[in-house]
């Protein structure tokens, strides 16, 4: 997986104090989404590591085929399998539009965010990096780098990284004001490929 543990232990433990940790084996592999951010990882090939992390928080993991949110002070509660955005694989498959990485990190109040350029309009999108740094290439093991970050839409309105056993999804975010202008003009200029 390319995942930084530290990061996604992280992640699991704001999303289950927070909206809900939502937990599925489902698509041919173990999803997990905190609202903003989903991975996926194949079954078969899902670390003992991530397995812990939302046993912590859960007591279990669903069974085939189930889905189910787990958040803190209520039950299980077991929801509808079958939800698109959870889907990474297939939404991996739609998502035609190439973006690029930039080395721009902008901060407003306190939240910092990358930007990440379209290939094909030049148009930057933010995503926080509190969901960007997610990515860790040291982690891979055995797998091979993956491909991304791509989106369904020319908006780039979720980033899409996968590689043969997992996949990860992140949410834009909106920037108004001064982080727009800066957006608009750095628009102008076109960023070579950087290795995440």
């Amino acid at each position: 997986m390319f995942l930084n543990k530290t990061k996604f232990k992280k992640w699991a433990k704001d999303a289950y104090n927070r909206g809900g940790l939502y937990i599925g084996q489902i698509y041919g592999g173990l999803v997990v989404s905190g609202g903003t951010w989903s991975i996926w990882t194949e079954e078969g090939y899902v670390p003992n590591w991530v397995k812990a992390v939302l046993m912590e928080h859960s007591g279990e993991l669903p069974q085939k085929g189930h889905l189910f949110k787990a958040k803190n002070g209520e039950p299980i509660q077991y929801e509808v399998a079958e939800n698109d955005y959870l889907n990474l694989p297939e939404m991996y498959f739609k998502a035609k539009v190439p973006f690029t990485v930039t080395p721009i990190v902008y901060e407003k109040m306190g939240v910092q965010y990358r930007f990440v350029q379209n290939d094909n309009t030049n148009a930057l999108i933010a995503v926080s990096t509190y969901l960007f740094d997610i990515l860790d290439m040291k982690e891979l093991e055995e797998e091979n780098r993956p491909i991304g970050p791509c989106s369904t839409n020319n908006q780039g309105n979720f980033l899409l990284w996968k590689n043969e056993h997992s996949a990860l999804l992140i949410g834009k975010m909106d920037i108004s004001g001064n982080g727009l202008e800066i957006m608009n003009l750095l628009s102008t200029y076109s960023f070579e490929k950087e290795a995440i």
